[in-house]
């Protein structure tokens, strides 16, 4: 079975309400799903979504426990958009996926390219600060924040916890 993850709390699901508003049947892509927790909440949101994810597990155990949803494996790294449901994407999804990408700036620009106009990037990930202590394996680091957060003609924060956050950007 896949990894499990920090589960979606309330102020998590309200900032995602706040910051992406009603589907409305537009599409969402989720990247690296896991167990589809988050495409599941995008469904919910009234998105047409899609989970992707290298790990064949990890899709297997959200068909298993999620099967209304449309699940796929795929590595977002090296997939060809064409065999992606949608050429464009109301809302491009990570949850607990950014600090692993590889190629950070081809991840990001593989992004932008799947954001239809007016679309958003949502990312959630932990974050190293300061006064916490050593950086975690998981944490994101000032470096790659500021990467992630370049570029955008809009950046909205919304921090879970101190180390905690979830971003949305626009073009």
């Amino acid at each position: 079975r896949g990894r499990r993850y920090r589960a979606i709390d309330g102020a998590e699901s309200e900032a995602m309400r706040r910051h992406l508003g009603a589907g409305r049947g537009r599409p969402a892509l989720d990247i690296g799903c896991g167990e589809g927790e988050l495409t599941a909440h995008l469904d919910r949101l009234g998105y047409r979504a899609t989970g992707i994810d290298c790990s064949p597990t990890a899709v297997a155990a959200a068909r298993e426990r999620r099967p209304g949803l449309d699940l796929r494996v795929m590595d977002f790294d090296v997939v060809e958009p064409d065999r992606l449901p949608h050429s464009a994407f109301a809302v491009v999804a990570c949850r607990l996926v950014y600090r692993w990408a590889a190629d950070k700036p081809a991840f990001l620009s593989r992004v932008r390219r799947l954001l239809a106009p007016g679309g958003v990037f949502w990312v959630v990930t932990s974050v190293h600060t300061a006064g916490q202590g050593p950086p975690r394996s998981w944490d994101a680091g000032a470096a790659d924040v500021e990467l992630l957060t370049a570029r955008w003609s809009r950046v909205r924060v919304s921090e879970l916890d101190p180390s905690f956050r979830c971003y949305a950007l626009r073009p």
